[in-house]
């Protein structure tokens, strides 16, 4: 049973986004819902990722109610004030989170964590935002929260596994093997080496989002600045700690996600936090579990 609650908020900032600054308080959020007297609902929205693709902003996002996997949802805007709830994108029989989106050439990927079906698998929209279908499968084996980045020529798979941080590269995203790279792990600091996001590109700068999962999970995310990157290189430097204030009763327990896309004039920033369920849920929903053991 779930007893707490993870929401996703939206940040909208001025041109010129640095992790220097704080966050501005949020504009949206998307709370999972806390229904009265138990009763299953949404617990979780978590894992936001942005794209902005011509003149609308989507988010697509992890959904998930108690006894049920997870789900990708997706919603879209033109003026970030109403958002229009496009419903699920993509439902498989096992549990799906982390839902990484990018567009290249045209065409736009979605690559879910997909942990619970033994894979990592590509997802192309054939009519985007709808009609996903699975591509290929990158890597089999056990892998959380995976994204993708086109760096110079290549294509570079970063992901965590029961040994850390591991980076793959491929020069090919449809026909070529990914390959481990020479210096994998990078990591295996539990502060470090699970991703809270994919990289961001901000200037000519590449930044790495890790979520601190010491002691609790999703305790916060510590950003990278990637020094060095190539088939046989890696280099990154630590730039910020505990990066999210968690300051709201909204994710008063934590967070563990961010992502960032330019749009209307200004650098939208889309995070996660946890929180606890109401008392009532969280009473009764134990009693009911002692009565349904």
């Amino acid at each position: 049973m779930q007893w707490t609650v993870w929401n996703s908020a939206l940040c909208a900032e001025p041109p010129g986004f640095a992790f220097e600054r704080p966050l501005s308080a949020p504009f949206k959020l998307f709370s999972g819902r806390k229904p009265a007297l138990g009763r299953r609902g949404d617990h979780t929205f978590a894992d936001p990722f942005l794209l902005a693709r011509g003149a609308a902003l989507y988010l697509f996002c992890e959904v998930q109610a108690d006894a049920e996997p997870g789900r990708i949802e997706a919603w879209r805007t033109t003026d970030l004030n109403a958002f229009d709830h496009l419903g699920v994108v993509l439902r498989e029989p096992h549990h799906l989170s982390y839902p990484f989106v990018l567009e290249q050439e045209g065409e736009v990927w979605l690559l879910p964590e997909s942990q619970a079906a033994g894979e990592v698998a590509l997802y192309r929209f054939a009519d985007f935002p709808r009609d996903l279908r699975k591509i290929r499968v990158l890597l089999e084996g056990d892998y959380l929260d995976s994204s993708l980045l086109f760096h110079e020529g290549l294509w570079y798979l970063f992901t965590t596994s029961p040994r850390g941080l591991e980076l793959y590269c491929a020069a090919d995203l449809l026909a070529g093997a990914f390959q481990p790279h020479p210096l994998n792990s990078l990591t295996s600091d539990p502060r470090y080496s699970r991703g809270g996001g994919g990289v961001i590109r901000i200037g000519g700068g590449l930044y790495r989002i890790a979520q601190d999962c010491s002691g609790d999970y999703g305790r916060n995310i510590n950003v990278f600045v990637v020094d060095l990157l190539n088939g046989t290189e890696y280099r990154e430097t630590l730039l910020r700690e505990n990066y999210l204030a968690n300051d709201s009763a909204w994710n008063a327990l934590g967070g563990h996600h961010l992502s960032i896309a330019h749009f209307a004039g200004r650098d939208i920033v889309a995070v996660d936090g946890r929180q606890e369920d109401l008392l009532v849920n969280r009473a009764l929903g134990r009693l009911r579990d002692r009565l349904n053991p």
